[in-house]
């Protein structure tokens, strides 16, 4: 499966998934409705006696019960629903996760960062928050979040302390596939349908703890209130099922696609085979490890009904000549620090080395997102050691990745850069404002196609500031780019890139699905398009014909006519198709990817442009690699 394959699959298992829930749901109320029946059925003998006839199915006593229960469940689920609303940083720190800061000193954290970002910026996706578990000794770890944009990526004290570099690359890239499948939102849904369904077996034990005290009413009350716990738990058993049938499968594509990222199947087999001779093998002992199990790289508790498959059938598919042993790790054992991989003379090269251009086919262009390969991985480390020392520094702090961004986007013109620097000084402090002129000489300097990733490697930062500090943040980049006299769309576009993902963040779970069908978009596809013709082509009639390639890609466009709309109209409909369903981004990315390679011979600045719009329709598009001698 593709990227918009696995997309769509993950909203059909949401389907499947609330569909389980209600039958669930069904299932608990008829039960509840028996034991109340039941109850007052036992308090109603003698007056049946006496020839009043008791009814088992009572209308007013269902209506009760049904609203009550799907009060109860509907509103506990919600209740976690609202919770989780600050997306995988919740679900980290809530497990005891501690955030790492970029910057850091620690040798093991800093090849977690590295880990991280490598994959990342392989992947063409925000580089996610990085937490440690510091009181769990267990190899483990998780990804959360409702989107690439507000991912985290937790592994525990045990997974980062105890695996090689190349284990827990093993272990990261397995998590990215969640990721870049849509397993984190679906695993967010799976939390909330647990809890609502718990506060049963806890209103269970309220009615058992009040019948104990009670001589009047203490019978009825301690039969439902047994009946409630355990209604409650078994409503619970169910949802451990639904939550194992969800989990297990997903589990063997994740280590498939990890060896498929990294090329490398011994590393999280390896990371594999340690969880299986490690005493405290990959074990979860915080309190909320019951209902985020199905998140977790291995087994997080002991439960009848596994989340993950059996470890040797999960490392014999992935190394078919383990014999089923595994190596002795005690818990005194030192652990081990592999040296940072260098990236030199890996044989791959990406198109920052100048100019050069490549044949590419704009069909291949939606076979490449949301995949990684080594290629990408090793380029991807390329990148980041094509970044300077001292840029690298500033992304360490918030002050210093918004003064990157800044630099980013200011002007080559010395006039326009002055009325730019003006404007910023009207609502940002002018330390920044300073430090962001001191960085544009060194900014300006780096290759067009580390500008991509430098906003990919900022987000974690800038995701810390506050929503005031945001604000202020998003009226600074429109600053920037609306004050430019010679604004083109690819900085146009990093300006939606960057309040998009920055958006996304700062409210997890917001975006809406507005659009299931291209036709109400056909007239944002016709000035997305004709945009991106007149900007790539200096010549009219080629940019006429380049839009009329890239048209033919949409059903029923018609005769449609290029215009030339401003920046604005523009960035309105790249938002609606951001707000799309998957079918519509691919149909639009296709469209733009016959445009942009009309000639089917991309340079570095196409390239970036395609990806630049990719990155705003909230599409992970990995670089374009080229191999020498092709």
């Amino acid at each position: 499966m593709n990227f918009f394959e696995h997309q769509e699959q993950s909203k059909k298992n949401t389907t499947l998934l609330v569909v389980l829930f209600a039958l669930a749901v069904i299932g608990i109320i008829l039960a509840v409705y028996t034991v109340i029946t039941g109850v007052i059925y036992t308090q109603t003998v003698d007056s049946q006696l006496n020839g009043n006839t008791f009814k088992w199915f009572d209308p007013e006593i269902f209506l009760g019960v049904t609203i009550g229960v799907l009060m109860v469940i509907i509103g506990g689920s919600l209740f976690k629903i609202i919770a989780l609303k600050r997306g995988g940083q919740y679900i980290a720190e809530s497990l005891g996760g501690r955030l790492v800061n970029p910057g850091t000193t620690d040798l093991e954290e800093k090849k977690l960062i590295n880990v991280v970002a490598e994959m990342a910026l392989a992947a063409g996706t925000p580089v996610p928050l990085a937490y440690v578990l510091e009181q769990e000794k267990g190899i483990n770890a998780f990804a959360a979040g409702y989107s690439p944009d507000d991912a985290v990526v937790a592994v525990t004290d045990g997974c980062l302390r105890r695996l090689t570099r190349d284990e827990l690359q093993g272990v990261i890239a397995h998590e990215f596939s969640h990721v870049l499948n849509g397993d984190m939102r679906l695993n967010i849904r799976l939390i909330g349908m647990i809890s609502g369904i718990m506060i049963i077996a806890f209103i269970g034990s309220i009615a058992l703890r009040s019948g104990s005290h009670s001589r009047k009413n203490g019978m009825p009350a301690l039969v439902i209130g047994l009946s409630l716990i355990a209604i409650g738990y078994i409503g619970v058993f169910v949802s451990r099922i639904i939550q194992s049938a969800v989990s297990r499968q997903r589990e063997y594509l994740a280590d498939a696609s990890a060896v498929q990222f990294t090329r490398n199947p011994l590393g999280i087999a390896n990371a594999l085979k340690k969880i299986g001779g490690f005493s405290k093998g990959s074990k979860i002992k915080a309190p909320q490890a019951s209902e985020t199990s199905h998140m977790f790289f291995s087994m997080a508790i002991q439960s009848m009904f596994a989340t993950h498959p059996p470890i040797k059938q999960r490392i014999k598919r992935i190394d078919p000549a383990f014999n089923g042993d595994f190596p002795s790790i005690s818990d005194n054992e030192s652990t081990f620090t592999q040296n940072e991989t260098s990236a030199t003379g890996f044989g791959v090269m990406g198109l920052a080395g100048g100019e050069e251009s490549m044949d590419m086919d704009p069909g291949n262009i939606e076979e490449s997102i949301g995949t990684i390969d080594s290629d990408h991985v090793k380029y991807s480390l390329m990148l980041l050691e094509s970044i300077p020392k001292a840029i690298r520094h500033e992304l360490n702090d918030t002050m210093g990745a918004t003064a990157v961004v800044f630099a980013m986007l200011l002007d080559a013109d010395a006039n326009e850069k002055n009325r730019q620097i003006d404007g910023l000084k009207q609502i940002i402090a002018d330390d920044i404002v300073h430090h962001a002129s001191k960085l544009d000489e060194t900014v300006k300097s780096l290759d067009r196609s580390l500008k991509l990733p430098l906003l990919d490697l900022s987000l974690p930062m800038l995701r810390q500031m506050s929503h005031e500090q945001f604000q202020t943040f998003k009226q600074a980049i429109s600053i920037l780019v609306e004050s430019d006299g010679k604004l083109n769309l690819f900085e146009y576009a990093l300006q939606l890139i960057i309040t998009n993902r920055l958006e996304a963040a700062f409210r997890p779970g917001s975006k809406k699905r507005g659009f299931k069908s291209i036709e109400p978009l056909m007239e944002e596809a016709v000035i997305l398009i004709s945009k991106l013709a007149i900007e790539g082509h200096d010549d009219k009639t080629e940019a006429e014909k380049a839009f009329a390639t890239a048209m033919m890609m949409i059903p029923a466009s018609g005769s449609a006519i290029m215009v030339n709309k401003p920046f604005h109209a523009v960035g309105n409909a790249i938002s609606n198709f951001a707000d799309s369903a998957p079918g519509v981004k691919k149909t639009i990315l296709d469209a733009c990817a016959h445009c942009i390679l009309f000639d089917r011979n991309v340079t570095v600045k196409e390239a970036e442009l395609l990806r630049a719009i990719a990155y705003a329709l909230d599409l992970p598009v990995p670089p374009f690699l080229f191999k020498e001698g092709i």
